[in-house]
């Protein structure tokens, strides 16, 4: 078996692919990417058993075969080659691998193609059709409110809500939710699922997500597993068995206190404000009173950071605390130049929107102080 590609198209290959490959696994071959070549096309598969990603790509020159080879050694001897490099790969009769690249040469271990796992049937898959460009955004707007580690298995990943009548994404850890919605009538989806997208899955699945591209791309959802097909790339993920949370009850429609925000400055003041807040619990307080918000912070060193800012607001005096860092997450996850807060009471759960597009929501529990 031979293969003879460019550095460029071995790297976009084994690129593609190491987001499923585990660094240390206890299965060797798990650390292993499969390479088959088949006329003059290569596939390549890695997986974790939990997530697979496979990409194809035309070949130079080389026989047909099949191999695992270990998929970090290999890009990184890809990354060290001089850029527009002619690699070659040539598996030998004791099975190792030969790769060469002018006057550099290398030897690695193989292991057989025919122990590489396949992930388990998928069954009668459901699809639908959304923007490679919004289908990331989606995720990015959402995917940092996920849980990690959490003991509630199922707040570590995301919820994706298909209907009829649209897709939403949302996460949550407990303490802050973010949801996003497209909404756009989703042909050939007659009834609402609900799949929740493990975090890898999430994270993964962004990372290969162009945020340019309107190229359509195929989802398709079957009980246990989701599929994402772009181009000549392939992503299968695991879904996460269990119920997610009623978000709808989480969402406030709004607030009897509402302040719109410029949002680089209200950043900035957060960032100044929260060096000296408490390391463990970040708390912040927000004040509002006639056309001003303050925000202040303090810490058990007695340092105290009040920063304010000039806001159109002329309702009564309101006090609220949060984690800075939920606030400053949230904000950052907003695109528009302005952002708009809503609030009923310190206790209850606040409302950051963008006052001209409101697809993506962010909801913060309050803290005591």
């Amino acid at each position: 078996m031979k293969l003879t590609q460019t550095r460029e198209h071995l790297l976009e290959s084994l690129q593609a692919t190491l987001g499923a490959i585990e660094k240390r696994h206890t299965a060797p071959i798990l650390e292993n990417v499969l390479l088959r070549i088949e006329g003059n096309q290569s596939f390549w598969r890695g997986t974790d058993l939990e997530l697979e990603i496979a990409t194809q790509t035309p070949v130079m020159d080389g026989s047909n075969g099949a191999i695992t080879l270990p998929a970090r050694k290999l890009a990184d001897i890809c990354k060290s080659l001089p850029a527009e490099s002619i690699v070659n790969i040539e598996i030998q009769d004791d099975k190792r691998a030969r790769i060469t690249s002018g006057r550099s040469r290398f030897e690695l271990a193989t292991l057989p193609a025919s122990e590489f796992p396949e992930l388990e049937d998928i069954g009668e898959m459901h699809s639908f059709t959304l923007p490679e460009k919004q289908l990331k955004h989606l995720l990015d707007g959402t995917a940092f409110a996920m849980a990690n580690q959490d003991v509630r298995y199922y707040l570590n990943g995301m919820l994706l809500d298909v209907t009829p009548d649209g897709v939403r994404t949302v996460a949550t850890d407990g303490h802050r939710l973010a949801l996003a919605f497209h909404n756009e009538t989703m042909d050939g989806v007659e009834q609402s699922r609900q799949l929740i997208i493990p975090r890898k899955g999430v994270l993964e699945l962004s990372r290969l997500l162009r945020g340019d591209s309107q190229v359509p791309v195929q989802v398709q959802a079957s009980q246990n597993h989701l599929r994402v097909q772009l181009d000549n790339l392939r992503f299968t993920t695991k879904l996460v068995d269990g119920r997610y949370p009623d978000y709808r009850a989480a969402v406030p429609g709004g607030g009897q206190i509402q302040v719109d925000l410029d949002r680089k400055s209200f950043k900035d003041m957060l960032n100044r404000v929260a060096i000296l807040s408490n390391e463990k619990f970040r708390g912040v307080r927000l004040s509002l009173s006639e056309n001003l918000l303050q925000v202040q912070a303090h810490n058990p060193e007695q340092e105290v950071a009040t920063d304010e800012l000039d806001v159109a607001y002329t309702g009564n005096d309101f006090s609220i605390g949060f984690n800075v860092t939920y606030l400053l997450d949230a904000v950052n996850h907003l695109e528009g130049e302005t952002l708009r807060l809503f609030c009923n009471s310190p206790e209850t759960s606040a409302l950051l929107t963008d006052p001209v597009d409101d697809s993506l929501r962010n909801v913060i529990m309050p803290i005591r102080l």
